[in-house]
């Protein structure tokens, strides 16, 4: 009989070493899965980090073109003053023996009626230029939002695997 006895001890050890094996399997599997989480959120992370460095150049981009027509809009003003002043002092010459009062009071007009203009087109130019900064200011907050969150989950996620695997090792 202790043939017997030795043999189901032997039985049994071999018993708990197929539990431990099949532990460590299931343990080797978690750590695989987990590796290939930590590689797709690696790689989300590159993406977005791409994406983003593509939004800021956007952004300098509509900067530099918003600059340009802020200045292109301010020389074509300039330019067409320049033009209206000239006409005006064409017929202000021409009517000059005319009437001196009246030369007086046309250039008065004129000057108002310009300043006007000027004032109005500066109010549309900034209203527009504000406008279209918030927009942008606006779109790039909730991109840099989402993505904020996106890596907080992230590093959740990872932080909770990474105590769980600590808390198995212990454990074990």
């Amino acid at each position: 009989m202790s043939n017997l006895q030795k043999f189901n001890s032997t039985l049994e050890d071999f018993d708990k070493e197929v539990g431990k094996l099949k532990a460590v399997s299931e343990a080797y599997q978690k750590l695989d899965g987990l590796t290939v989480t930590y590689d797709k959120i690696s790689r989300q992370f590159d993406d977005n980090s791409k994406k983003l460095e593509i939004i800021n150049k956007g952004i300098d981009k509509s900067i530099t073109e918003l600059f340009d027509l802020i200045e292109k809009k301010t020389d074509l003003i300039s330019k067409e003053n320049k033009e209206f002043y000239k006409d005006l002092a064409g017929t202000i010459k021409i009517q000059l023996d005319d009437n001196k009062s009246q030369i007086k009071h046309l250039i008065e007009n004129e000057r108002n009626q310009i300043k006007q203009i000027f004032e109005i087109e500066f109010a549309k130019n900034t209203k527009e230029m504000q406008r279209i900064i918030e927009s942008e200011i606006d779109k790039q907050t909730l991109l840099l939002f989402n993505n904020q969150k996106v890596i907080k989950i992230s590093l959740w996620v990872i932080g909770l695997i990474t105590i769980t695997l600590g808390v198995i090792s212990i454990v074990k």
